[in-house]
């Protein structure tokens, strides 16, 4: 009778034993499964990791696990875009047990532009996707701060891309042949080729194609005085040799500055003077390319005209134009629909153009000025310019300051 019971309390035992290390058996298995199910999450691919230094953040496995792959760069204020994007994933609020992984590519071109495009994938409890997002930084290490798209493209840069893509791009990769567009959810558009689209191209590294002026882009400047009256000069239809020098030269001896709306033909025959002019602080201002009447215009021949001219004056400063004087001072409803930029006349016409007598143009000025005034000039005649020489004296006396038509647009504003 002992004997059969030892033999059961032994047998007894012997199976607990067999289910205890079942049970652990099966506890690593499902260990060792649920830790595979995540390994593909943790190893890092560097497939089109072509800038910067992988950091993998650590795999968390709280409420929601956490799978974050990014790069890192010598440069403090790209590492901080960086940071604060992950930092936005890394708040991610889900139900409980869901994934999110991170990864990103990265790429540098022309030694100066860093494209990353991150891509973030949220799984559920089953390892099934449920939403995938991607976001870009395009960043210009030279300049160190990201690129928006009018600091990519310029001149009719949207109807370029509208007619090439069917939409406007909203992220952007700068590339060693162009600029590759996808659109807002991270598709794929096409590529921006820089051969043939030259006079699109804003951006101005010397290894870009482009219209950008390569040379020095250092300008004088005037000092204003907030409180003292200003006037503006401005001239139209130049630059004209001898006569558009000896107009600046007078504004120079004056420690002034004035706008020059310039043709694009004649900016085309004397660059030379539009860069002349710009290096010496004064402004240039678009007064379409030929002197076309474009409030009778179409809108391709409004386009071609103002365009021509932004792409002339680009190549020959560097600088954008940012204000247009309506050939006539005439304006139609689809020049204002279709040119972007301020379009500005003047409230003092010197009729220069018409008497060509330099005590004619003094009369039809000097009485007149007050602060404020706009004087509408043109750099053709020689009578203009002896009018210029002989009124900036007479009115620097009586305090007031020549300033360009774009300072004088900013002053108006912060007062």
């Amino acid at each position: 009778m002992g004997k059969q019971r030892f033999e059961f309390d032994r047998l007894k035992i012997l199976v607990l034993a067999l289910l205890a290390v079942m049970v652990l058996l099966v506890s690593l298995i499902f260990l060792g499964r649920k830790e595979d199910r995540y390994q593909e999450f943790k190893s890092v691919s560097l497939d089109n990791k072509n800038a910067g230094e992988t950091l993998q953040d650590e795999f968390s496995e709280a409420d929601v696990i956490l799978a974050l792959h990014y790069p890192q760069f010598s440069d403090e204020t790209l590492n901080q875009l960086i940071k604060d994007h992950v930092a936005a994933i890394r708040a991610y609020q889900g139900e409980e047990n869901d994934l999110v992984f991170l990864d990103y590519e990265s790429m540098k071109s022309f030694d100066q532009y860093v494209t990353i495009r991150f891509i973030e994938k949220v799984y559920d409890e089953q390892i099934k996707l449920k939403q995938t997002n991607t976001s870009f930084i395009t960043y210009d290490m030279k300049q160190q701060k990201t690129l928006k798209i009018e600091e990519l493209f310029r001149s009719d840069y949207l109807v370029q891309l509208q007619t090439m893509f069917n939409e406007i791009p909203e992220h952007f990769q700068i590339e060693e042949q162009g600029i590759r567009c996808f659109d807002k959810d991270g598709n794929e558009l096409g590529l921006f080729e820089y051969a043939n689209h030259e006079r699109f191209i804003a951006l101005k590294n010397p290894q870009v194609p482009s219209l950008a002026y390569k040379g020095d882009e250092e300008v004088e400047k005037m000092t204003i005085d907030p409180n003292k009256p200003m006037i503006v000069f401005t001239f139209d239809d130049g630059p004209t040799p001898e006569i558009t020098k000896r107009i600046m030269d007078a504004f120079l001896a004056a420690g002034g500055r004035a706008t020059f709306f310039e043709l694009g033909n004649r900016m085309e025959a004397y660059g030379d003077l539009t860069q002349m002019l710009y290096q010496h602080g004064f402004e240039i201002g678009n007064h379409s390319y030929s002197h076309a009447n474009l409030s009778v215009a179409d809108e391709a021949a409004i386009r071609q005209e103002i365009y021509a001219t932004q792409d002339i004056a680009y190549a020959l400063t560097g600088k954008e134009i940012q204000l247009v004087r309506p050939t006539y001072g005439a304006v139609s409803d689809l020049m204002r629909e279709v040119i972007p930029f301020r379009m500005i006349n003047w409230n003092i016409d010197s009729l220069d153009w018409k008497t060509r007598n330099k005590e004619a143009i003094l009369n039809e000025v000097l009485p007149y000025i007050e602060d404020g005034s706009i004087i509408l000039m043109h750099d053709l005649y020689d009578a203009t310019a002896e009018a210029v020489e002989a009124m900036l004296p007479i009115l620097a006396e009586k305090g007031y300051q020549f300033v360009t038509l774009s300072d004088y647009l900013a002053s108006t504003e912060t007062k």
